[in-house]
């Protein structure tokens, strides 16, 4: 089972459809998030995919999220750098100038601490 989250537009907080929901939700074929409770659906909702990895605190991150990570330079430099978690092409990346991967990810992920998202707080890159 895959997980998200979804960002409602409107009240501007995250739902969690695998905690409270009780199954009162779809997603469409399409990606839609529909909310079976109150109908509404579609364009209100922005659907984030968890992308099965923890960051070094065990938080889970999911697409949006903006990360700090270090990353190797040399054989004993290191660079604190930020990113933010996105999917293209059918890989979850997470820096657009570096073009990460999420097999770079995976590997570097000891390193990778969720520091906000795109959509809350003042945390931007």
């Amino acid at each position: 089972m895959k997980k998200f989250r979804v960002w409602d537009k409107l009240s501007k907080t995250f739902i969690y459809p695998d905690k409270g929901y009780q199954g009162h939700y779809i997603l469409d074929l399409n990606g839609n998030f529909h909310n079976l409770q109150n109908g509404s659906g579609g364009d209100e909702y922005v659907v984030q995919q968890f992308i099965g990895v923890l960051d070094k605190g065990g938080k889970e991150i999911f697409e949006g999220d903006l990360v700090n990570y270090r990353y190797q330079l040399g054989e004993h430099d290191t660079e604190l750098t930020q990113g933010e978690v996105y999917f293209e092409e059918g890989i979850f990346h997470f820096d657009r100038s570096m073009e990460w991967a999420m097999n770079d990810v995976c590997l570097i992920s000891k390193s990778l601490e969720v520091i906000g998202n795109i959509f809350e707080g003042e945390q931007t890159l």
